[in-house]
């Protein structure tokens, strides 16, 4: 079977490798489908705390089980221990032996994978699998909101107009909040237009800045370190920051006179990192709900062999997804 298989940074190769035999507890998944997600391309250009190498990379997975291809599932990306503590709380993101999809087991940029029996979720049956595969960054949203408890009426604001911070606009926006999204690139703002209106979502324009003391709930999709103390001040006392995009860098501006009006102002401040199952099977069934809406964020089909040339372009994040089609 074909793969790609990352090596070290900018090295993505193309490799035939045997087919796949599962372990107990393992199913072979033969890939329909396998969207390529930005930190797919800083995995190639860097690396992650989390990459073990050689790795084949791609973690937004939806494929068939070889008995039966009439049903597809899609792929919760970690296989935590179950047991712990934090498994038992419903935090198995959290998990301290939790394996990634992509990341420490080889994922789906190859024709098959060996996925954890109790990772698949089955698709709703009308669910296309290239819309499947936006499952997983779809969830991560939906983490993010229930950890900041979104509610109906609440004044958000999203930083960053890429693919995960228009997903988090939209959840915020289906969940009744009242939402703005701002980014330093008027061409993000200018691509969304239409998704934005039928979804009432404003928007703050490139150079601006939020104003203070306006939003219950701030979060952040993009890595500039500035985002994060215009949050904090954009916040309403009591008001609510999650830092779902890894921090680019110092944060310049986070000074012990901003986290006195965190502590004065009894500002919560919470971070959110991947999904659990839950906001998997609540994903599946949005991308169903809202298939002919969500279709906007597939930029394009491509071919396995299409994709190390196209890293440069995802990392750039001037389009929205890729999905590599089998």
């Amino acid at each position: 079977m074909q793969a790609l298989l990352l090596t070290s940074v900018h090295q993505l190769r193309l490799v035939e490798r045997p087919q796949l035999t599962a372990a107990p507890g393992e199913v072979v998944l033969t890939t329909k489908a396998c969207g390529i997600c930005r930190t797919d391309a800083v995995l190639w250009q860097q690396g992650h705390r989390d990459l073990v190498l050689p790795r084949v990379p791609g973690h937004e997975v939806c494929g068939y089980v070889a008995d039966d291809p009439s049903r597809l599932y899609a792929v919760w990306p970690g296989d935590a221990c179950g047991t712990c503590q934090l498994c038992r709380d419903g935090r198995e993101n959290l998990c301290s032996s939790a394996q990634i999809i992509g990341f420490h087991r080889d994922g789906g940029f190859a024709e098959e994978l060996l996925v954890p029996r109790r990772s698949l979720i089955e698709l709703p049956a009308t669910l296309h699998p290239d819309l499947a595969t936006l499952a997983e960054p779809l969830a991560c949203a939906l983490g993010a909101l229930d950890r900041v408890r979104l509610a109906a009426g609440d004044r958000t604001l999203v930083f960053g107009a890429g693919t995960l911070g228009m997903l988090l606009a939209f959840v915020a926006a289906e969940r009744g909040a009242e939402v703005v999204l701002t980014d330093i690139d008027a061409g993000k703002l200018e691509r969304s237009g239409e998704f934005r209106r039928k979804f009432a979502i404003g928007t703050i324009e490139p150079g601006n800045i939020p104003p203070a003391g306006t939003f219950d709930i701030a979060l952040n999709a993009a890595s500039a370190p500035a985002i994060l103390p215009e949050a904090l001040e954009s916040l309403k006392s009591g008001g609510r920051c999650c830092i779902f995009s890894g921090v680019r860098g110092d944060v310049e501006g986070l000074a012990p006179a901003l986290l006195r009006e965190v502590h004065y102002r009894e500002i919560e401040l919470s971070g959110s990192y991947g999904c659990i199952r839950r906001n998997m099977q609540a994903a599946l069934q949005l991308l169903d709900t809202y298939a002919d809406s969500l279709a906007f964020f597939i930029a394009d089909r491509v071919s396995l062999t299409r994709v190390p040339d196209l890293l440069p372009l995802v990392l750039s994040g001037s389009r929205f997804r890729y999905v590599i089609n089998f």
